[in-house]
């Protein structure tokens, strides 16, 4: 086991390593399942973010949420590393924080307990216990310790791992689902 600082290096590297036909390929059936779920079926009010590029592609999902007639809302990060999700529209105006994200730099906060369903991102997974890692700032870790809908996550093959490769704290918040690629391309693992 490596220290989450040494494994959230490796694999932003492996992640930036991944060809654009996996990746297209892991989409396509990540996109699928997740269309499939209960959760996303049941889903009024989804959350997501819009994804960086080592990121599973979140694009097709919002286009697909907003098909459905859902609501979709991403975050935006607060002070004392804190966040909350605001409604996202085909108009809504966005800004890029420091970190390179596309924030709201608008409208209302939406209260998290009208939020169904939030797609976490990260960097690895674990299947046993729904373990993840993020990016470091602990922004997700804050929100959902009281979040009352589903948390899901999907994952190309590249970051699910049958067991966390990295310490998991006491306050780091387990996902309820997750979604792995299936397409036969193991991309080295």
């Amino acid at each position: 086991m490596i220290d989450k600082k040494a494994f959230r290096k490796q694999q932003i590297e492996r992640l930036s390593q991944m060809t654009t036909t996996v990746r297209q390929s892991q989409l396509m059936s990540l996109q699928q399942q997740l269309l499939a779920s209960s959760a996303w079926q049941q889903a009024k009010v989804v959350a997501m973010t819009i994804s960086s590029d080592i990121e599973v592609d979140t694009a097709p999902l919002i286009k697909a949420a907003w098909d459905a007639g859902k609501q979709v809302v991403i975050p935006q990060t607060l002070p004392h590393r804190q966040m909350a999700f605001k409604p996202y529209t085909a108009t809504s105006r966005l800004e890029r924080t420091a970190f390179g994200i596309l924030e709201p730099a608008d409208g209302p906060i939406i209260d998290k307990s009208a939020i169904d369903l939030i797609l976490v991102p990260g960097l690895g997974y674990s299947r046993d216990q729904h373990a993840r890692i993020g990016f470091g700032g602990g922004y997700y870790d804050r929100y959902l310790a009281d979040y009352p809908g589903v948390k899901l996550t999907l994952a190309y093959q590249i970051m699910a791992f049958d067991h966390a490769e990295w310490p998991v704290d006491e306050y780091d918040v387990l996902l309820d689902e997750l979604i792995v690629a299936e397409d036969g391309v193991n991309n080295g693992r």
